[in-house]
């Protein structure tokens, strides 16, 4: 018989920590090794705890890879439109799409972003309150529930709208960008059953690609 890897749990805990996390398997960070370290290095938290978001992709490094490339372009890099802006978007998205994950820990990081007057917009969003929202947040807004509620009709008078607002078409991509991601991680959470708080760090943390950037 085989000898069972050193600190290898049983099958009947794999199974059981398995629904816990997620309807699949996935790879612990102190499991993790390779390509797939390095990438939990690249995208965890600064605990060193990487989100069930980015886990579920684990047994697919090349997958991870790809979310987190999009999720950095999307919601990190530099951008007209702010951080708190394309926060408030995300948690729009999630809240239409039912996805509580998604809604919980972008509310928290859109709560980290916001000045202490207006922290308690993250909590409005979370409800689908927009009323403390200024015009320009309002269109952003605006834009994404169109998208979200119904993709096959979304027409120019939409954009429109955002550049009544003042927005910029450049500003108009980005929003869509956020928008359009949001619909992609909604779904991979919701898909495989990424759990909320289990086996992660504080929610609403900044990866460390883009602490770096």
């Amino acid at each position: 018989m085989t000898p069972s890897r050193p600190g290898a749990r049983s099958s009947s805990a794999r199974r059981a920590y398995r629904l816990r996390m997620a309807f699949i398997d996935i790879v612990q960070e102190a499991d993790a090794e390779g390509e797939l370290a390095a990438l939990y290095r690249r995208y965890g938290n600064p605990d060193g705890t990487v989100d069930n978001v980015l886990k579920v992709h684990s047994l697919n490094p090349a997958s991870l890879d790809a979310h987190c490339a999009l999720y950095v372009q999307s919601m990190h890099k530099p951008s007209p439109v702010s951080r708190a802006e394309r926060e408030m978007v995300g948690v729009t998205v999630s809240r239409l799409n039912g996805c509580a994950y998604c809604r919980e820990h972008h509310a928290a990081g859109l709560k980290r972003l916001l000045p202490q007057d207006r922290k308690h917009v993250a909590d409005e969003l979370k409800s689908g309150d927009a009323g403390s929202l200024t015009e320009r947040e309002h269109a952003m807004v605006e834009y994404a529930e169109h998208l979200t509620r119904a993709p096959g009709e979304m027409a120019q008078r939409h954009v429109d709208a955002m550049r009544q607002a003042g927005m910029t078409d450049r500003e108009v991509l980005d929003v869509c960008q956020a928008a359009a991601y949001f619909a992609y991680a909604n779904r991979i959470v919701m898909g495989l059953g990424a759990k909320l708080g289990e086996g992660e760090g504080a929610i609403g943390e900044v990866p460390e690609e883009s602490r770096e950037g």
